[in-house]
């Protein structure tokens, strides 16, 4: 076989290893979990990737150096989760805790001019896979407490799909990533991630930034 036909050969399966799934092969990808009970949520997981359809999202992603986040059980109820997360955006440190709330296989968050829902997908070992649709009403006010300002001018109301993939460890396997890409195509995104977490970046520590109590 000459060079020619070796190299049509693996471009062909390249090609096949990222086409699109079929629904039948989709389904099992993106079913959202039970959340029956709440604690496979517990502890503290860093942002290893994501997708979005919102450009102002995007341009966050971008600016982006690192997130994490550690939830706990609430005091109040057990179907409220307290989430702490630490945002390095443009090298600086902004610190949030919220509630969510579960409502049957839900993740709700409602603060402020703030909501979201997400659902917890299949992913692996030590990770959490989200997809979500949030919608913020007034985003000068959430950017004036990070300092940002957005170059994408906006009526100030941005709603936006969101795909994350949250991981205990600051790597997961390149078998991972793929099926993650794999849901993501299942879900209507493409193309590469709009967020790459380079694992030698430095982390913030809880209490370095301001911090932020939404409830």
């Amino acid at each position: 076989m000459n060079l020619q036909f070796s190299s049509c050969f693996l471009f062909l399966g390249l090609f096949l290893s990222v086409s699109t799934l079929t629904p039948e092969e989709c389904q099992p990808l993106v079913t959202p979990l039970s959340l029956e009970d709440p604690s496979m949520l517990h502890g503290m997981t860093h942002f290893i990737t994501g997708y979005t359809d919102s450009a102002v999202y995007n341009e966050l992603l971008n600016a982006s150096d690192s997130y994490w986040m550690n939830i706990t059980a609430s005091p109040s109820s057990d179907k409220t989760l307290v989430c702490h997360q630490e945002h390095k955006l443009n090298g600086i440190c902004y610190g949030m805790t919220v509630s969510f709330t579960i409502d049957g296989n839900v993740v709700t968050v409602n603060v402020g001019n703030m909501s979201a829902e997400y659902h917890v997908l299949p992913g692996c070992d030590g990770c959490v896979v989200l997809s979500g649709n949030s919608t913020v009403k007034d985003l000068n006010q959430y950017f004036g407490y990070m300092n940002y300002e957005s170059s994408i001018k906006t009526d100030n109301m941005v709603n936006a799909r969101v795909f994350y993939l949250m991981a205990k460890e600051r790597t997961v396997k390149d078998s991972d990533l793929e099926k993650f890409k794999q849901q993501a195509s299942c879900l209507g995104f493409s193309g590469e991630p709009d967020f790459d977490f380079d694992p030698k970046t430095d982390l913030c520590k809880e209490g370095e930034g301001s911090n932020m109590v939404l409830n």
